[in-house]
């Protein structure tokens, strides 16, 4: 089963699907390109034959030198390898580039539109946002994933780039990039192989645009490389970097139609990476394919199919995959005593997914700010941030918190469920609610949340929800009352309507009674209406 969040604007949807011998300004070989290109081509044609599609162009490419110094390598090192490399000579007889020869392109697009729409006729595709940490739970019995009711044995994690880490592999990738493509409509230029001269220009594969009404062609063209500003944003300075660019290649002024942007999850050591976590035989992964995704997919999922199902992995791969535990470092996960500050992190990376700025947000049991102060920082001060605790020492420990942060709040001392009664009948809607069950650290444990109480305030809290809007709650059961009053939280949760709601959790520790449990409680309706 494959569960994606089948976003719009990823590294795959807008790739250009290049596959070449040399790449980057040193014009480096890949290794064993020729086995690696051979299992690609084969793979891609079987794709086609049985989806009855095109996906593969198989073409030369073109290489102009930007300089002398490619000029160089090329004599160096490339032109004895055989006839992989031709060289490309100007009126006067001077070599200017290469002809690559054994290079193609891959309709990355048109492949995922295809695959998907076969695995989803089989049952075996689902769109779904899912958060890693939460919504995937992996113990002795095996994987569950409660949001979509699926159960089995292993995970395979292929993430790509993510602003939030994956707790199982957090140093994966560890070299993302960003990238920004144009793509624009030229008149006079008539080439239609890729053509590579510090950045490349390739027509536009998809069907759609292969012709304009204006009897202009769509080409793509690209790409930057950002290593700091991983966003999907496209900027005014990678715009202009790239039509730059385009000069070195032809005259002609373009029309841009469209700009996008998006992060390319590379590796440093410009391998991909595949591996089972060293410390649980159940979580694997596959990350890592960078800018050569197209060439390198097929053979980095077959040594994961290998690695899986016990067969010997071919020595000569090490050369093109980096296999775990020898090369990347993970970070174990078990550990009982990091759990109750993992539960935290956990409740943050919910809500980080769901909070946008200028959102609306209320943290329901301030304590000593830490989850007010992350919410303030995501909406911005365009947005609104409230934050209520029943002691007058928890408010002064939240402003304090945000005026050294440079944040501000709606700070209310109050019971959070006159509180947020009041809230919600003046007609105040929210993006998320934010509960820290028990007593504030470091102060009187008598005074602590109560199970009554708790469970008139997340339900009041539901109800102000906005469509997508969650909840999350973090049950400290150690102390007095704590049990009872996760019990409250854990038989309200059964008894809410699945048709509104979405509902997972994950304990501190599945074999201590007495660990935290962390809830998450999403909107799935699609209106604005009361859901109680």
């Amino acid at each position: 089963m494959m569960v994606d969040r089948g976003e719009e604007i990823t590294a795959s949807r807008i790739a250009a699907g290049l596959i070449t011998p040399v790449t980057g300004r040193r014009m480096a070989e890949t290794h064993r390109y020729e086995e690696c290109y051979r299992h690609a081509a084969a793979f891609y044609r079987r794709i086609e034959r049985e989806l009855n599609c095109q996906l593969l162009d198989e073409k030369p490419a073109i290489r102009r030198f930007m300089n002398e110094g490619e000029h160089t390598i090329f004599e160096q090192k490339l032109s004895s390898s055989g006839s992989r490399f031709a060289p490309i000579k100007d009126e006067a007889g001077k070599v200017i580039g290469i002809e690559m020869r054994d290079a193609a392109r891959l309709n990355v697009p048109l492949f995922l539109d295809q695959t998907r729409q076969y695995f989803s006729s089989l049952g075996q595709y689902l769109q779904a946002e899912l958060n890693s940490d939460t919504d995937i739970v992996i113990d002795k019995s095996g994987v569950y994933v409660a949001l979509v009711d699926v159960r089995s044995s292993t995970v395979v994690y292929c993430q790509g780039h993510q602003a939030i880490r994956n707790r199982w592999f957090p140093q994966i990738p560890d070299g993302a990039v960003k990238g920004e493509i144009l793509r624009v409509q030229l008149s006079n230029y008539k080439e239609d192989r890729v053509i590579h001269k510090g950045i490349w220009l390739v027509p536009d594969m998809r069907e759609v645009m292969d012709s304009l009404a204006d009897g202009r062609v769509s080409f793509l063209i690209g790409a930057t490389y950002d290593r700091t500003t991983l966003n999907n944003e496209p900027t005014a300075a990678g715009r202009k970097e790239i039509l730059e660019g385009l000069k070195q290649i032809t005259a002609e002024t373009p029309v841009v139609i469209d700009h996008v942007a998006a992060v390319r999850a590379g590796m440093k050591r410009r391998k991909p990476v595949v591996g089972r976590h060293p410390g649980n035989d159940r979580v694997f992964v596959v990350n890592g394919l960078g800018s050569r995704g197209a060439l390198l997919a097929p053979v980095t999922a077959q040594a994961l199919n290998d690695l899986m199902s016990g067969e010997p992995i071919n020595r000569d791969l090490h050369e093109v995959i980096d296999f775990l535990p020898r090369n990347i470092h993970t970070e174990p996960t078990t550990s009982k005593s990091s759990r109750p500050k993992s539960l935290t992190q956990l409740a943050h990376n919910v809500i980080r997914r769901v909070v946008q700025p200028g959102d609306t947000v209320i943290d329901a049991t301030a304590g000593n700010g830490n989850d007010t102060q992350m919410l303030a920082a995501l909406v911005g001060t365009a947005g609104c941030t409230i934050a209520i605790d029943i002691q007058q020492s928890a408010i002064d420990n939240t402003l304090d918190r945000l005026a050294k942060a440079g944040l501000t709040a709606d700070l209310r001392l109050a019971d959070h469920v006159s509180e947020l009664t009041k809230l919600q009948t003046s007609g105040l809607r929210v993006k998320a609610v934010m509960f820290n069950l028990g007593y504030l650290p470091g102060s009187d444990k008598q005074i602590a949340t109560a199970a009554n109480s708790t469970r008139a305030a997340i339900q009041v809290a539901s109800e102000m929800l906005l469509p997508a809007g969650t909840i999350t709650i973090i049950a400290y059961r150690g102390h007095i009352g704590g049990l009872e009053e996760a019990a409250i939280v854990e038989q309200w949760i059964a008894e809410l309507p699945t048709n509104c709601f979405e509902t997972s959790r994950i304990e501190g520790d599945p074999n201590n009674a007495t660990s935290p449990v962390l809830v998450v409680v999403r909107n799935a309706s699609r209106g604005g209406t009361s859901l109680t």
